[in-house]
C-alpha cells in the first residue's frame, strides 16, 4: 500500500495514496488478509540489562492464525492473573485466552479508582498508581489507567500488578489526573481494592460466589458448503439484462410487470446446473401455480461463439423438458449480477454456477441462492414479499438476537452502482441508478425518508453523468431532482451550483450558492466561492459585502482581499481599492497580479488625487524585473507608468516589447497597446 503522503502533497502523491487504500480495501472485501495471514504473536521480557524477548507465541496458545484487530486485558476470573479477549476480522470474531501461568495463589494485587468528579474525572482516566514493595528488585512498579488500548479496545479499568518475589507491600501512592496525591498503607497480597479519591480508606472487593469455571473446549466449525442462501434486506431490483442470440445480437431482458421471477445462471457443463433443473422441470406445475416467472440464463456464449453455446444449451434443456425460457445472458449482465450480489454482504466472492435471484411481484430482491435450489424452499421463499424489513432482516438470521440498531437497515442501490463505477462501468451504474429511481418513485405513500433516499440516488446519478461526460445536460436535471427531494442538502446544493456554473448558467448556480448559504452561514469558503462567481458574471455589488464578511473574520486572507479590491474599482471606489491592494502586496508580494493592478490604477486614473508617479514606476519596474519581461501586461502597466512620469520614448518601448510577446493574431491584447502608443507618441499619458 502506498505510504501517507506528509511531505508530497501532489495531486500524484494523493492519488496514489488513495488508489493504495482502494486496492487494501478490495482485498479485504474479497477475503484476503489484512496482516498477510501472519500469526498472531506473543513476547516474553526474559530479563538482562537491556531488556530482551522471547517469542512464547505457541507455548502460550496466542500462535492463531487470526486476522487479529483489537486486544484487551482483564482478570476474568477473579484468579489474580489477567485473561485476554482478542477480536478478529476473520472467524472467531471472538476469543477468549484464559490465563493458567499464575504461579501461587495470592501473587497479585488490583486496584480500582474512583474520581471525586470535580478535579478528576469519575472513571480517574489518566491516574498513575506507584505501587512500592519490599524485597524485590523492582521495588516500585507504576501503571497508568488509560482509556482505550490498542486498537478499537478498552482493557478492565482494574489495575492489576503482578507481585513476584516481594515481601510485602510498603504502601501505594496516587497521583490523580487533577493534581493531588494520596499514599495509602496497610496494604495486602491477593486483595482487590477500591479506592476512592479523598477518602484515605481502603475497601476490599470480593468477586461474586458461585461462578461457572472457565473450561475451553474444542472450537467445530460448521461444514464448508458452497450452497449459500441470502435473505436480501429491500432495496434492490434487477439490473438490465440482455441476451445474445445465435448470431451474437444482444437484446433486452423485460421481465413482466407484477410477476415475482426467478432468474437463474447455469451452464451446460455444469453437473450441479442441471440436476438443479431437472428438478424445476419436474416441478413447473407448482412454479407455474405459485405465479413465479422462471428464467434460466445460460453462460456458455461467454467462452464460446453463440450458435455453438445455444446448440449445447438446446441439448441439455431437451433432454429434461425444460419448459422455461432458457436465453443466453450476455457477459456484461453476467457482470451486473455480480455486483448485485457482492454489494448485498461485505465479502466479495465470484457468482458462481449455478446462481438463483428470487425477485417479488413489486421487482424488489427476495434471496439469492448460490448453489443448487430445491424448489421447496423457493416457494417458501415467496412468503418473504409479505414481510417489513425488520422482519425480513430477522428471517435471515440462524438464531434470535438484539439489533443494535431500532429499525432494519435496508439495502442501499448505490452499494451496487459505486461496485459498477469501480469496475469502470460508469454507464451501468447510472442505468442501475435510474431504474432504481424509477421504482422508488411509483411507490405509494412514501415516507420523509423514501424521499431523503431517493433524493441520495438522484444526487449519486448526477454526479456520474456529469464525471461520464456521456450526458450532454452534464447530469444537471438529476441533480436538480436530488435538490427537490432533499432542498436541505448541502453537498447537492454545491454540486448543482457547480455544474450549472460549468454550464454557462451562472446566475442559476447563484442561486443555488445562496441556498448553500443560508443552510450553513458560517461557512466562508461557499461564500468565497460565490463571490468568484459574483465577479465572474460582472455582478462587483453582490461580490463586495461577501468578500467584506469573509475579512471581517479572516482579515488575513489575502484572495478575498484581492477580489475585494478588483470590486471595489468595478464599483467605483478607487481610494478603497488602492487601499486593499496595498494591503495585500505587504500580505503576500508574490501574488503580482496584485501589484499590477495597484501600479495600473497609480499610473492611469484621471483623479490626480489616486495617481502616484512614484510608486506606480516602482512596482512596475519591480514585476518586470521579477519576470525578466517576460509578461506582456507587466510591460504594457510599465508603458503606462513611464508615460504617466513623462518618459514617453522609454514608454513607448516598453509598449512595443509588450506586443512582442503576444500572438501576433491576438488583436483582442494588442489593439489596446496600439492605441496607448499612439498617444504616447503625441507625448500624453494614458487615462483609464
Amino acid at each position: 500500500m502506498s505510504q501517507s503522503p506528509i511531505d508530497d502533497f501532489s495531486e500524484a502523491a494523493t492519488l496514489r495514496y488513495k488508489q493504495g487504500w482502494r486496492a487494501l480495501n478490495r482485498l479485504l472485501h474479497e477475503d484476503r488478509s489484512f496482516s498477510g495471514n501472519e500469526r498472531n504473536c506473543a513476547f516474553l521480557n526474559i530479563g538482562g540489562e537491556t531488556p530482551d524477548f522471547a517469542d512464547v507465541s505457541a507455548v502460550t496458545g496466542f500462535g492463531f492464525p487470526d486476522d487479529g484487530r483489537g486486544l484487551a486485558t482483564v482478570d476474568w476470573d477473579f484468579d489474580g492473573d489477567l485473561d485476554i479477549w482478542t477480536t478478529n476480522r476473520t472467524a472467531p470474531r471472538v476469543r477468549l485466552l484464559k490465563n493458567n501461568t499464575s504461579p501461587a495463589a495470592g501473587d497479585f494485587v488490583a486496584f480500582k479508582l474512583r474520581g471525586d468528579g470535580i478535579t478528576t474525572n469519575r472513571d480517574a482516566i489518566g491516574a498513575r498508581l506507584e505501587l512500592h514493595l519490599k524485597g524485590s528488585d523492582h521495588p516500585v512498579r507504576i501503571r497508568t489507567l488509560h482509556c482505550g488500548e490498542g486498537f478499537l479496545s478498552q482493557s478492565s479499568n482494574w489495575l492489576h500488578f503482578g507481585i513476584g518475589k516481594a515481601e510485602a507491600i510498603e504502601k501505594l501512592v496516587v497521583r490523580w489526573p487533577g493534581g493531588s496525591v494520596e499514599e495509602i498503607e496497610g496494604l495486602e497480597f491477593g486483595k482487590f481494592y477500591f479506592i476512592k479519591q479523598g477518602s484515605r480508606t481502603l475497601e476490599t472487593f470480593s468477586p461474586p460466589a458461585g461462578r461457572r469455571p472457565l473450561d475451553s473446549a474444542p472450537q467445530i466449525a460448521n461444514p464448508i458448503s458452497e450452497n449459500v442462501r441470502v435473505i436480501v434486506p429491500p432495496g434492490l431490483i434487477l439490473p438490465e439484462l440482455f441476451t445474445v442470440d445465435a448470431s451474437g445480437k444482444e437484446s433486452a431482458y423485460t421481465p413482466t410487470d407484477g410477476r415475482a421471477t426467478l432468474i437463474n445462471v447455469w451452464a451446460s457443463w455444469c453437473a450441479p446446473c442441471l440436476v438443479e433443473l431437472s428438478e424445476w422441470a419436474k416441478a413447473s406445475d407448482e412454479l407455474k401455480s405459485a405465479g413465479l416467472e422462471v428464467v434460466a440464463f445460460g453462460t456458455d456464449a461467454i467462452s464460446s461463439d453463440p450458435a455453438s453455446a445455444q446448440a449445447a444449451s438446446a441439448r441439455a434443456l431437451a433432454k429434461m423438458g425444460f419448459p422455461f425460457p432458457a436465453p443466453q445472458l450476455s457477459e456484461s449482465s453476467l457482470r451486473s449480477l455480480d455486483y448485485l450480489q457482492r454489494s448485498v454482504l461485505d465479502r466479495w466472492k465470484p457468482l458462481p454456477v449455478p446462481a438463483t435471484f428470487l425477485f417479488g411481484s413489486d421487482g424488489n430482491l427476495l434471496v439469492i441462492y448460490k448453489g443448487p435450489v430445491h424448489v421447496p424452499q423457493i416457494l417458501a421463499d415467496l412468503k418473504l414479499a409479505d414481510l417489513d424489513a425488520t422482519q425480513r432482516h430477522n428471517a435471515g438470521l440462524p438464531f434470535p438476537g438484539k439489533w443494535v440498531e431500532e429499525n432494519a437497515v435496508e439495502s442501499d442501490p448505490k452499494g451496487v452502482a459505486t461496485l459498477m463505477f469501480d469496475h469502470d462501468d460508469t454507464g451501468g451504474a447510472i442505468r442501475y441508478l435510474d431504474r432504481s429511481a424509477g421504482v422508488l418513485t411509483q411507490k405509494k405513500n412514501q415516507s420523509a425518508g423514501d424521499v431523503r433516499f431517493l433524493g441520495d440516488i438522484y444526487y449519486m446519478s448526477g454526479v456520474l453523468k456529469a464525471l461520464s461526460g456521456s450526458h450532454k445536460d452534464g447530469g444537471i436535471p438529476t441533480l436538480m431532482s436530488a435538490r427537490d427531494c432533499i432542498p436541505d442538502d448541502l453537498r447537492i446544493r454545491k454540486e448543482l451550483a457547480k455544474r450549472l456554473h460549468a454550464a454557462g448558467r451562472g446566475d442559476e448556480a447563484a442561486i443555488e450558492m445562496l441556498a448553500a448559504i443560508k443552510l450553513v452561514p458560517g461557512d466562508y469558503g461557499i461564500k468565497g466561492d460565490l463571490a468568484e462567481l459574483y465577479r465572474q458574471l460582472g455582478r462587483y455589488g453582490d461580490a463586495k459585502p461577501l468578500l467584506e464578511q469573509i475579512l471581517a473574520v479572516a482579515p488575513q486572507n489575502v484572495v478575498a482581499r484581492y477580489h475585494l479590491a478588483g470590486a471595489q474599482f468595478a464599483l467605483g471606489q478607487p481610494k478603497d481599492a488602492v487601499a486593499n491592494y496595498r494591503q495585500v502586496f505587504v500580505d503576500e508580494p508574490r501574488l503580482l497580479d496584485a501589484a499590477n493592478n495597484l501600479a495600473w490604477i497609480l499610473a492611469s486614473h484621471p483623479d490626480d488625487s489616486i495617481r502616484s508617479a512614484d510608486e506606480a514606476l516602482v512596482l512596475a519596474e519591480g514585476l518586470c524585473e521579477q519576470t525578466q519581461e517576460k509578461q506582456p501586461q507587466f510591460l504594457d502597466t510599465l508603458g503606462a507608468a513611464l508615460a504617466n512620469s513623462e518618459k514617453f520614448e522609454a514608454a513607448i518601448e516598453a509598449a512595443k516589447k509588450a506586443i512582442a510577446l503576444y500572438d501576433p493574431n491576438d488583436e483582442e491584447g494588442i489593439e489596446p497597446i496600439r492605441a496607448r502608443i499612439k498617444l504616447y507618441e503625441a507625448r500624453k499619458p494614458y487615462r483609464e
